[in-house]
């Protein structure tokens, strides 16, 4: 990868990948932080993909080289120039309070059979669902008490790649993709022996599934990235 970011997630190279399999000439990355993903595109396609940036709560330097960056509340409805190929939502919508706006504002700004992508923590691995019956909050969202939101990093609503698609569908989306991100999993040996009973469980509605489409979202939700991964990459189409 050809970002010079000072930091590379694992999340990083998915992203990319997704957008050059789709041909995305015209990107939107909302929001754009500090600017990895227009620095890695401007660098790996040469000028030939165009990104937009919206800034929350970060802003990229020049060197990221975004065609325009414009400030705005992801909480709130977006409304674009327009219509993008891609639009690209890394690790926001766990931050936000409102993430049906945020997916509607994602997908009014994309053209017909453009592509979404969200990168988001995982709460499925099982590492966060022994937390969550433990301490009744998942890996990652402790309550907010004593911090303040602006000043303290805080969040909102933990995902998983079943609610990530409900939503996704509830917004008109399709050909809703789970992507294997390259990281351990799982990084002990009592998380394979705690999924044994939901691997079954998948299994079983795969089997009795009524057609591919359902078929195809079991073997995607008892897939390794789903119960052991601790990032979703999701990615899906306007339809």
């Amino acid at each position: 990868m050809a970002a010079n970011t000072a930091l590379c997630y694992p999340y990083y190279p998915v992203v990319i990948d997704i957008l050059r399999i789709r041909r995305a000439q015209r990107v939107l990355d909302a929001p754009c932080g500090v600017g990895w993903l227009g620095e890695t595109l401007s660098a790996e396609a040469d000028g030939q993909v165009v990104v937009d940036g919206v800034g929350l709560w970060e802003f990229p330097p020049a060197s990221a080289s975004y065609r325009s960056v414009t400030e705005h509340d992801l909480d709130t409805p977006l409304s674009v120039a327009e219509a993008y190929d891609a639009v690209v939502c890394c690790e926001a919508i766990h931050l936000m309070t409102n993430p049906g706006v945020l997916l509607r504002s994602l997908h009014d700004a994309l053209r017909p059979g453009g592509t979404v992508i969200i990168t988001t923590p995982n709460t499925w691995n099982m590492r966060s669902r022994l937390q969550f019956l433990m301490r009744g909050f998942h890996s990652g969202f402790r309550p907010m008490v004593g911090r303040k939101r602006g000043d303290d990093y805080i969040t909102y609503f933990p995902w998983s790649f079943p609610q990530l698609h409900l939503l996704l569908s509830h917004y008109g989306f399709v050909d809703i993709t789970l992507h294997e991100v390259d990281e351990p999993k799982p990084k002990r040996m009592m998380e394979h022996v705690l999924v044994v009973p939901s691997r079954f469980y998948y299994r079983r509605r795969v089997k009795r599934a009524e057609d591919e489409e359902i078929r195809g979202f079991w073997k995607q939700a008892g897939s390794r990235q789903s119960v052991h991964g601790r990032w979703l990459v999701v990615s899906a189409v306007r339809a």
